[in-house]
């Protein structure tokens, strides 16, 4: 599975002196194509995505295929998260390196994850919008009295139902 977020997509929001610092394993600061061809930075997007969907599929009101759908803001929005979780993780590469800043990009992350796990309309995505909010009504007093259950078939060999629930219900 791709990305939600290329790396052109990393270089364009953040910026791409500063990836380069913390991407770069020798002091030489990578150029342009280096960046753009770095097997780091598509690793640390494509986690950053796991991330995301592990957080999604936790909150149970998106699917990986309603964010494939994305268009407009909305995929911006998503291709914003998954650039700010792989910063944060890029910056978990160099630890000690700009320590401000690092600790303001995971808690950012955190946040947005946090929020994909509880179920938050993040996407703005209308199908999805009772989700999260599980139906919880049961079974009314007249329902449940018309059920012929074993015990009413056999009343005479077992407790009845209406002996084992609280009076009232």
């Amino acid at each position: 599975m791709a990305a939600y977020a290329s790396i052109t997509d990393l270089i364009t929001r953040r910026d791409k002196r500063l990836i380069g610092e913390l991407m770069g394993d020798s002091n030489d600061t990578p150029t342009d194509a280096e960046l753009l061809a770095s097997t780091t930075l598509g690793v640390l997007l494509v986690d950053a995505s796991g991330q995301v969907e592990s957080a999604m599929l936790s909150g149970k009101r998106y699917q990986p295929a309603d964010l494939e759908s994305l268009t407009g803001n909305s995929l911006g929005f998503l291709k914003k998260i998954v650039c700010t979780i792989a910063m944060a993780d890029l910056y978990e590469r160099r630890p000690g390196y700009h320590m401000e800043q690092a600790k303001a990009y995971t808690e950012l992350a955190q946040a947005y994850l946090k929020s994909l796990r509880n179920g938050e309309n993040l996407f703005n995505l209308d199908s999805h919008v009772s989700a999260a909010n599980p139906d919880t009504t049961a079974p009314t007093v007249v329902e449940y009295t018309n059920l012929n259950f074993y015990p009413e078939q056999m009343s005479r060999h077992l407790v009845p139902r209406w002996s084992r629930l609280p009076a009232g219900r």
